[in-house]
């Protein structure tokens, strides 16, 4: 039966609402407002995805990209030698020691310097100290006023007790004589470097606290902090 109304039957106010769908409401939004739609809507899900993706890329990039392996970690403390040269020192010497550059390396850390009571000097201390608690440095070079002091609190290794025959007794003008806390009687604690090459045409010195190389009690490449000391004063056997 026919409404009684001066509306036709198929006015719209008579028609059944249907509540449009996602895709409906989108497809009638201008393209501005459409991509503020999607982004509002599925920002999260993208997000997700993207760390996702993010993470799936540096899993594989640490599983295919080869780890490169520290065979040698020198501590060079307030060092005055240009950067350019401890750079090429340090490639001829992993030259030396036949090192694949892709999968192992030489380090020289030249960023330590201990001879100010500043925050970078105390940074600085707090610093090789850790590195030597990790058993990451092999040998630590510095000037003797600042190496005597690790070498008595037991940092380094007894020289006679390390060194082949050969380097020893090559080397008796330049021994470093200390004690230590735990041993009163006097050794080879260390190295000087005056008579290196490296240290007497690059180094700016004072004659008076000359450069020492001690090698690190607890460091990881005996064989090739000795091959360093053969390196530097050119003694092969």
């Amino acid at each position: 039966m026919p409404r009684k109304t001066i509306l036709d039957d198929n006015a719209e106010i008579y028609q059944i609402r249907k509540q449009k769908t996602e895709k409906e409401k989108l497809r009638e939004l201008p393209p501005k407002e459409r991509f503020h739609y999607l982004w509002e809507y599925y920002r999260f899900h993208a997000l997700g995805v993207i760390a996702g993706i993010a993470l799936i890329i540096y899993v594989i990039y640490q599983i295919v990209t080869p780890k490169v392996e520290i065979k040698f970690y020198a501590a060079w403390i307030s060092n005055t030698i240009n950067d350019d040269i401890i750079e090429d020192v340090q490639t001829d010497f992993g030259k030396h020691l036949q090192l694949d550059p892709e999968l192992e390396e030489v380090i020289f850390n030249t960023s330590l310097y201990l001879s100010s009571s500043s925050d970078y000097e105390v940074n600085s201390r707090l610093a090789l100290n850790t590195y030597v608690a990790a058993s990451e440095v092999d040998v630590m070079i510095a000037p003797e006023s600042q190496f005597k002091g690790y070498a008595h609190n037991g940092f380094m290794d007894d020289l006679s007790d390390q060194l082949p025959t050969d380097l020893y007794s090559s080397l008796t003008d330049d021994f470093f004589i200390s004690d230590t806390e735990e041993d009163p009687k006097k050794s080879v604690y260390g190295i000087y470097l005056t008579d290196t090459e490296l240290f007497r045409d690059h180094a700016v010195t004072d004659p008076s606290d000359p450069y020492v190389l001690g090698i690190i009690a607890n460091g990881k490449h005996k064989e090739n902090s000795i091959e360093f000391l053969r390196y530097l004063f050119k003694l092969y056997p």
